[in-house]
């Protein structure tokens, strides 16, 4: 199919930065790399000639996850992920893709067994589907917050359950046999996410008196 190779374009761009974050020089941080799995909900509005059109967007992805200063006493955090999801609306259109979200977050309370947080996030997700009616290719780039608990399960795992919002511009192009449109709306999205992390041996929990005494 013509449309193919776009799509294919698309998933190896997310193969590329899953391959990216893996391949990151981990011993050169104290952190966390992972693995989330994640469900979202989204109110959907395409803007159309003749009015607006409107969907509910229901979607389950997974992927893999680095973070930084998962346990550790530092305030902030940077959390980088990339999965493949998959995306059912109301109307029995199916889509596959991808999603990169990065989020900078403050770990405003603090102990040996919990990390409490908040981040602002971006997301930037493309989406594929190819039916008899027309190939559809979806990008979205949004800005929004995610807030989230690290429960420190052992000494090198932890578990994360978040939640977030994003709001999101959508640029959607439709291709048919004979013609081509472009349409462009917005999405509110909801997401929740359970996020696995094995720690860096470095990335414990340390009071500022034990940090001190270290520095001595």
């Amino acid at each position: 199919m013509k449309c193919l190779p776009k799509a294919n374009k698309a998933v190896q761009l997310v193969a590329l930065l899953a391959l990216s974050l893996v391949a990151l020089p981990h011993s050169a941080l104290a952190g966390g790399l992972g693995a989330y799995l994640e469900n979202s909900h989204g109110e959907q509005t395409i803007s159309l000639a003749q009015g607006d059109d409107r969907y509910t967007n229901t979607r389950f992805g997974l992927g893999i996850v680095l973070d930084t200063n998962v346990a550790r006493n530092e305030l902030l955090n940077v959390r980088a992920s990339v999965g493949y999801r998959l995306t059912e609306n109301d109307v029995d259109e199916e889509y596959h893709g991808g999603v990169l979200d990065l989020a900078v977050g403050l770990g405003f309370w603090r102990s040996p067994k919990f990390r409490v947080w908040a981040a602002p996030s971006i997301r930037v997700d493309v989406d594929y589907s190819d039916s008899e009616l027309a190939r559809v290719l979806d990008l979205g780039f949004g800005g929004g917050a995610r807030l989230g608990v690290n429960w420190h399960f052992s000494r090198r795992i932890s578990v994360s359950p978040s939640i977030g919002y994003h709001f999101r511009y959508v640029r959607q192009t439709f291709k048919e046999e004979f013609a081509k449109d472009v349409f462009h709306g917005t999405e509110h999205l909801v997401t929740a996410r359970l996020t696995f992390l094995f720690r860096d041996a470095r990335d414990v929990f340390r009071s500022r008196r034990q940090i001190r005494s270290r520095g001595r």
